[in-house]
């Protein structure tokens, strides 16, 4: 699915990324990061991540597993139902591995509720974010529950306002593409300004 602002986020990150960690980028230009806010030193983190996969194993409890096959098949049915990619035994695996990693990177000896939970959104991030625009509307509505877990409600705000833009640049296009007809193959309408209306924003936060 194309999204130019998750592009943009992303090429911005991974340029800054780059300028950081530049071996002349402390001799270039002095460090504007806020005092307030700490960081982690590379060195340190790769130390700390050493000694998480070394000496942390976490173990799930019944419990948890029990959670996660509830998920999968509530899953499982949403995905018949609606059409979507097939979801399959190694969506579940992939929750239990990052379960343990969200577990062990807080260097826990057991997995928790909230390294579970954690694991079953960043799963299912994944997976909406690969179907069909139609369904991914419904399946975010479907899992909100989990989709919601440890967002604040600026990233809240967020992330719905970026799926209102997604629709209506999803809307422009269509529309563009019917005043102009058939495009040629590979060419994407040219939509640069996109309006989400303020009602809009708060009628789907309260919903």
């Amino acid at each position: 699915e194309f999204d130019p602002m998750q592009d943009k986020h992303l090429a911005e990150f991974v340029v800054a990324s780059h300028i950081k960690h530049h071996p002349s980028k402390e001799a270039e230009e002095p460090d504007t990061q806020p005092e307030d806010t700490m960081q982690i030193p590379q060195d340190l983190l790769k130390k700390y991540i050493v000694y998480a996969k070394e000496n942390v194993h976490p173990k799930l409890s019944n419990m948890d597993q029990d959670k996660i096959a509830n998920m999968y098949s509530q899953l499982r049915q949403e995905s018949l139902s609606t059409g979507s990619l097939p979801i399959t035994v190694r969506h579940i695996e992939s929750v239990i591995r990052m379960s343990e990693a969200h577990a062990r990177m807080h260097l826990r000896d057991t997995v928790q509720d909230v390294d579970v939970n954690m694991a079953i959104r960043m799963m299912l991030e994944s997976f909406i974010e690969a179907q069909k625009f139609s369904v991914m509307k419904k399946m975010r509505a479907t899992f909100q529950k989990y989709l919601s877990f440890q967002r604040d409600h600026s990233e809240l705000l967020f992330f719905i306002l970026r799926q209102l833009t997604l629709d209506q640049l999803a809307y422009q296009r269509c529309k563009e593409a019917g005043r102009q007809g058939k495009q040629a193959e590979g060419e994407r309408p040219r939509t640069t300004v996109v309006e989400v209306m303020e009602r809009d924003l708060s009628e789907r936060a309260k919903a």
